[in-house]
Order: structure tokens, then C-alpha cells, then sequence
């Protein structure tokens, strides 16, 4: 048995409990070890399981936080009744997943009000309480009267379910269906106050009645349109305690929590809001706007628009790099209104624009590697825009990503190599010491002189390949000495990384302290160990030559009167013994007899 299209969740449970021969729902969840609620939902892989059915089949009438469908929106999710409707319980027809919505009171289908009492016994219908289609008490659901339900609870429900509907004017669509569901919410809770005296802080309705109630008292602001709504503004403008000449002091928190809903519907209420406001009401943004046909916001509302805080519009404002106007109320509040066309040009800049921080997420660079590129100047001044008060960053990253294109197309397009090859981020100063060649390295890049072995389509210039030989060609071109680590030395040469570095600190191998990334090293040029290597002979390399013990060569050195230098003590031994050349041609010279 699997789910029904729209079936709800806990339609499907007491579908299945019935099948299986449970008077109550509550039996058969608790016969699979489960209790209905969130920690179930979050656990879906074992519901699936334990019902026997696939995760897959399951997963479309899940209840979720992060559902995009209105009708499993687990915020709105009821958690104390689970109302039918008679008609579609007559019809056999599933239980529907709106009406496990907290503000759905009808029937989508057929146009009737839901019920969640019992028509004999008059019993609540609980979630787990009941069957499928009947009571305990032995009565149907289907025989209960079906009751013609209101416009706006038609439309409501229609809405949720994902059905056209049309409230406020407006031809709702159903992908607004989240959204839409929020604001009539909004609109329901700040009609009542709560215990505190404050709006907006209403409970969700626990029962099919509550939800009318709710409902009722803002079916005129959304039917009667738009004369209900306007009426509605003006009253909550003449409020008592209103003061202020702006709709966000007048209108207050309602004002702002409009703002930031979202959706159709939303959207249809904010601007006859804004209307009323300015045509009747007298909204100082509004009378004080200029007379060339240009659409005036608030700072407020532009800062909404562009997700940023309203003082970074008055800045703008107030430092000339946006046009606007200012003044003060009789309170002494500063109203700040900005031309709309500029709202629209500077959320067209945020899009292009960027930090630091996301220029080298883009390029997948290190933040060393970037301030490197800045110095070869990698980008030119095209891809550096003016600094804006109400823009996060001065980076074009229109012109970044077209640079990096650039660099794209001109790659060699090879098959990547095994070997050989080395990618952008590692062609920094933990390959070389040489800043200058590095620069220039960076220079011939921006500049398409040196190419990229391989840049794939969608690949960061951090994972370019290039020629690694190329790279050296050109540090040695430069005049960029090759240098390396006391343990890139130790490496190649195989001499432990202690002995290497004992050495550099007793000066017999010259090198110089640096930096490689953020890690101090001892740097040696090739030139430093060229000289260490005709100077000194390391002790261990001979022995392995001569088949024999570094102690039995230094035994046979002492006998000649040669000793070594530039040993380190390990424990109750040591190593790292060099012999100077000189010494060892003066044996050979002057043998002893």
C-alpha cells in the first residue's frame, strides 16, 4: 500500500493502521515503535523502513522546516486535531495534506468546512485517536452534514493546496503558495493583541474553529479590495499613540513586519499600503518627493530592498554618492528618500561586486598568493570599481571573471600530464624565494605570455596547470636564484633534515633565515650548496661508497689525524659528520708510512 497523491502523512498511517486491523492509529504506530511527531519526520529513513515502503515514495508527503509546498510546512503543522472533510470521506477518497495545516479550515475539493469533532460522539478527532474514516464510537465521518464554507476559506484552502485562488486582487500562483500562507498569517495575527497588549504575537489556531476565527477577521481586508484594506491603513495610522510623520513611525512594527514579507500577495499589500499612505494619509516620503516623475522610497525600504542596514543609505545620501533628499519631522526624526532608479543601479553593482575574501574563493587562491597578485598588479584597473557606501567590496567580478576567460582561452588545451606539470596556487614563494621572479611569473600570466598547460571550463585559475620547467625557465631568466628548504635539501640529497639544518646553524653550509608561507626555514641557493658540497665530504656518503660503518671510518680518519666537524649529538650517538676536502687530498698526498 503506498501513498495517495495529496494524501497527508497521517492519512496514510491510519490507512494503513485500518488495513492492518487497528481500531486507532495510535496502535499501530506504537506496534512499529514510532510516536508521531518531529523526531519521527527527522528519522525517515526508519519510517520508510518501518512501513515497508520506499524512502523515495515517502519523502513527497513529508512534512518539513525546509518544505517549498505550503501544505507541509512544518511551522504551520497540527499537532492537536486531524479535521476531515465528510464529503471526500464519503467519496473514499484520501485524507488531504492541507488539511494538516494549522489555518486550513476547508475543503479544497469540495468547497465545505472541515470538521474535527466527532458527528456522534462529539469527541475531538485527535491524531491517533481515531480510524481512517470513522470514530471509536462507531460512527462515519462521510455521514456528518457538509457545510458550505466562506469564500476566503476556499480560497485559502485552494491556495495551500497549490490550486489557483485569488485574494487581494491578486491571481495567486501556486509556486507563492509559502509565502503567501505567512503573509495572510501576518495579517490574522497583528487583528487580535495578546496577553502582553502586543500585536503580531498570536499562536497557531489549534482547532478547525479557531482557524476561522483567524481567518474571519481578515476576510474583508483581502475580498472586500481595496476599500477594506485602505480603511484598514488609515485606522492603524489614526491610531492612539500614533506619532511621527512617516509610515514607519505612524504604521510602526506592522509597517515593518509588511516589509518583509514576501510573495504576490505581499507585494500587492505593500504598494496599495504605500498608496493609501501617500494619497490619504499625508506620508512626509511621500508629499516631499520630487516632481520629475521619479519613484521615491524611504531609506528604510530601500535598505530592505538591497539587504543592507538603512543608515548605509543615509550615508550615501548624506556623502553625494546617491540622490536623495533629506529632512526633519517636527520630532526631530531625519527623513532620508532615495530615487528608486538608484536603488535598482546599486543592487546591480552589489551583484557584480565583491570582497576580498570572495575574489579568492572565485580564483581559489590563498590569501599570501592574493596580496602577491596585487603587487604584480595581475588584474588591471578595470577590474577595480569606485568604493560605494551601501556596496560590500570594490572588486568587479565581471571583469575578473572576463581577465580569467581571457587566460582560458589561451591555454595549450593538452591532455594534463601525471608529471611535469604545476598548478597556479602552488606557483608561489614556497617554490621560490625569488619575489621578483614571482612577480614576474604573475605579470606574464596576466598578460597571456606564459600559458596554461590545461584550464578546464568551470575550473578556478588556482587549479591551471602549468609547465613546470617553464616556470623554472623563467625564475632562472629573471634572475630568480633557486633556492630551497634544509628539508627539500635533505630530500633529493638523502641527508637527514637535522643534519642539514645543524649545519646551516654552524654556518658550514650558508643559508640564510626566511619565510615559506607562514613557516621560518633556513633557505639555501644552489650556488651555497655547490661551495658545501667541494668543501666537505659528508662522512656517511663515503662509507656507503667504501662498503664499510661511518664508526669504522671515522675510527680510521682519527688514526690519521683527521677528525670531523659538524656532528650532532643523538642520545648516546651522533651524525652528520663532514670532513673537509683539503684533508682528505692531503692523505692521499702525504700518506703515512
Amino acid at each position: 500500500m503506498t501513498p495517495e497523491t495529496h494524501e497527508s502523512l497521517l492519512g496514510y498511517i491510519k490507512r494503513r493502521s485500518d488495513a492492518e486491523g487497528f481500531p486507532e492509529a495510535g496502535g499501530f504506530l506504537t506496534m512499529l515503535g514510532q510516536s508521531y511527531g518531529r523526531a519521527m519526520i527527522e528519522e525517515a529513513e526508519r519510517l520508510a523502513e518501518d512501513l515497508d515502503i520506499d524512502l523515495a515514495t515517502l519523502e513527497p508527503i513529508l512534512p518539513s522546516a525546509q518544505s517549498k509546498d505550503p501544505a507541509l510546512d512544518w511551522s504551520f503543522h497540527r499537532m492537536h486535531r486531524d479535521p476531515v472533510c465528510p464529503s471526500c470521506i464519503a467519496a473514499s477518497q484520501p485524507r488531504r495534506k492541507e488539511w494538516r495545516h494549522a489555518m486550513v479550515s476547508a475543503c479544497a475539493e469540495h468547497g465545505c468546512q472541515l470538521i474535527d469533532e466527532c458527528p456522534g460522539c462529539g469527541g475531538p478527532l485527535t491524531l491517533l485517536g481515531d480510524g481512517y474514516a470513522g470514530c471509536l464510537c462507531g460512527a462515519s465521518y462521510g455521514d456528518a452534514m457538509a457545510v458550505p464554507a466562506s469564500s476566503l476559506e476556499t480560497e485559502f484552502s485552494r491556495m495551500i493546496a497549490g490550486r489557483s485562488a485569488k485574494l487581494a486582487g491578486v491571481e495567486l500562483c501556486a509556486d507563492d503558495g509559502l509565502h503567501n500562507a505567512r503573509t495572510v498569517w501576518f495579517l490574522s495575527a497583528n487583528m487580535a493583541k495578546a496577553r502582553t497588549g502586543k500585536e503580531g504575537k498570536s499562536i497557531y489556531p489549534k482547532t478547525v474553529a479557531e482557524a476561522r476565527t483567524r481567518l474571519r477577521s481578515v476576510e474583508a481586508l483581502l475580498l472586500d479590495w481595496p476599500t477594506a484594506f485602505d480603511d484598514h491603513v488609515v485606522q492603524r495610522w489614526n491610531g492612539p499613540g500614533a506619532e511621527g510623520m512617516t509610515a514607519a513611525m505612524r504604521l510602526g512594527a506592522w509597517y515593518r513586519s509588511l516589509l518583509r514579507q514576501k510573495g504576490a500577495l505581499a507585494e500587492a499589500l505593500l504598494s496599495r499600503c504605500l498608496i493609501v499612505v501617500s494619497t490619504v494619509c499625508g506620508d512626509a516620503y511621500k508629499t516631499n518627493r520630487h516632481k520629475d516623475g521619479s519613484n521615491w522610497v524611504s531609506a528604510a525600504q530601500a535598505g530592505d530592498i538591497l539587504g543592507i542596514r538603512s543608515e548605509r543609505v543615509v550615508e550615501a545620501v548624506r556623502g553625494g554618492m546617491m540622490i536623495g533628499s533629506q529632512g526633519r519631522s517636527g520630532t526631530g526624526h531625519l527623513h532620508t528618500i532615495v530615487r528608486m532608479q538608484d536603488i535598482e543601479e546599486v543592487h546591480e553593482l552589489r551583484a557584480r561586486s565583491g570582497t576580498k575574501e570572495k575574489v579568492r574563493s572565485i580564483l581559489g587562491v590563498s590569501r599570501k598568493q592574493f596580496q602577491l597578485m596585487e603587487e604584480a598588479r595581475f588584474f588591471g584597473a578595470g577590474c577595480r570599481m569606485s568604493a560605494h557606501p551601501c556596496v560590500d567590496g570594490d572588486y568587479d567580478l565581471e571583469n575578473i571573471c572576463a581577465a580569467v576567460d581571457e587566460i582560458r582561452q589561451v591555454a595549450h588545451g593538452e591532455s594534463a600530464r601525471a608529471d611535469g606539470l604545476v598548478a597556479f596556487r602552488k606557483v608561489n614563494l614556497r617554490r621560490t624565494t625569488d619575489r621578483t621572479g614571482i612577480l614576474k611569473i604573475y605579470r606574464l600570466i596576466a598578460d597571456q605570455k606564459l600559458r596554461a598547460v590545461t584550464f578546464p571550463e568551470g575550473d578556478g585559475l588556482g587549479n591551471a596547470l602549468f609547465d613546470a620547467a617553464e616556470i623554472d625557465r623563467v625564475l632562472q631568466d629573471h634572475g630568480g636564484a633557486r633556492a630551497w628548504t634544509a628539508g627539500e635539501v635533505a630530500g633529493f640529497s638523502g641527508w637527514k633534515p637535522e643534519c642539514v639544518t645543524g649545519w646551516c646553524e654552524q654556518g658550514l653550509l650558508q643559508a640564510t633565515r626566511g619565510k615559506r608561507g607562514s613557516f621560518n626555514v633556513w633557505q639555501i641557493t644552489e650556488e651555497a650548496l655547490s661551495r658545501f658540497r667541494q668543501e666537505f665530504q659528508v662522512v656517511s656518503d663515503l662509507a656507503k661508497e667504501g662498503k664499510t660503518t661511518s664508526r669504522k671510518l671515522l675510527a680510521s680518519l682519527a688514526d690519521r689525524g683527521i677528525s670531523s666537524v659538524g656532528s650532532q649529538p643523538v642520545g648516546t650517538s651522533s651524525r652528520g659528520h663532514l670532513i673537509r676536502t683539503g684533508e682528505i687530498a692531503r692523505m692521499i698526498a702525504f700518506p703515512t708510512t
